[in-house]
């Protein structure tokens, strides 16, 4: 039994926000009525994994993603279509009235929604093993350097945060590690900046989340709407 909830947020997140943890049991088989709400494409992904673990997480994070979502648009959850941008970030393909984004990692998932904007969200185990000095000068620009991350953990906490940023954004994560900066304003929210990208009505929020696994959560208002050209999924 996969159980899910919806988490307390930051009181400045604004309205409209919503954001849901989902606890797996990756030890168990795929469950059947979720792996039903997939399309064909979302079922072959599923079982292109090698392992269990990775099929569970897949099926099950895919089909809460449209209970939510299917809930919210007071539809069948099967009957939800997706597309992706050219970054390959889903979305709801002919519905621009609700955003959402899905990360992942050992036995959780987040997922958010929102109706206020552009959102990414994303979560990681603090256990892995990271060389957090060959990483840092490819993860980080030259001004978040300045900060002296100190600890994995702040590493950790840095990184999850600009990657929802990316994810809110759309693009690529790779292409635009350097192009953005996040910098921490205080112990739970950052400030993002960028020499290329007006980015003013971007704003991140480290959120909680179980032990030993650290998550933040990234908006971006609808002045500029997710890019609607994409592939649809089927």
């Amino acid at each position: 039994m996969n159980n899910v909830q919806q988490l307390s947020l930051p009181s400045t997140v604004p309205a409209g926000i919503e954001v849901w943890l989902l606890e797996l049991n990756l030890r168990a088989p795929i469950s059947n009525s979720d792996f039903l709400l997939l399309s064909k494409i979302e079922r072959a992904h599923a079982l292109h994994f090698y392992t269990l673990a990775d099929q569970v997480r897949s099926v099950a994070t895919r089909a809460t993603l449209r209970k939510i979502l299917a809930k919210k648009l007071a539809v069948p959850p099967e009957q939800l279509h997706f597309a992706t941008n050219h970054f390959g970030k889903p979305y709801l393909h002919n519905n621009t009235d609700i955003e959402f984004n899905v990360s992942h990692a050992g036995r959780f998932a987040l997922i958010a929604t929102s109706i206020n904007g552009q959102v990414g969200v994303d979560i990681e185990d603090c256990n892995r093993q990271l060389d957090v000095g060959a990483l840092t000068e490819y993860v980080f620009t030259s001004l978040e350097r300045q900060s002296k991350l100190m600890t994995k953990e702040e590493f950790i906490e840095r990184w999850v945060a600009k990657e929802s940023v990316l994810k809110a954004l759309g693009v690529g994560i790779s292409e635009y590690l350097q192009a953005i900066s996040v910098l921490p304003l205080g112990s739970k929210n950052y400030r993002v900046v960028s020499n290329h990208l007006d980015l003013s009505d971007v704003r991140v929020w480290l959120i909680n989340v179980p032990d030993c696994y650290v998550a933040a959560l990234a908006v971006k208002n609808h002045q500029d709407a997710q890019d609607s050209c994409g592939i649809e999924e089927k």
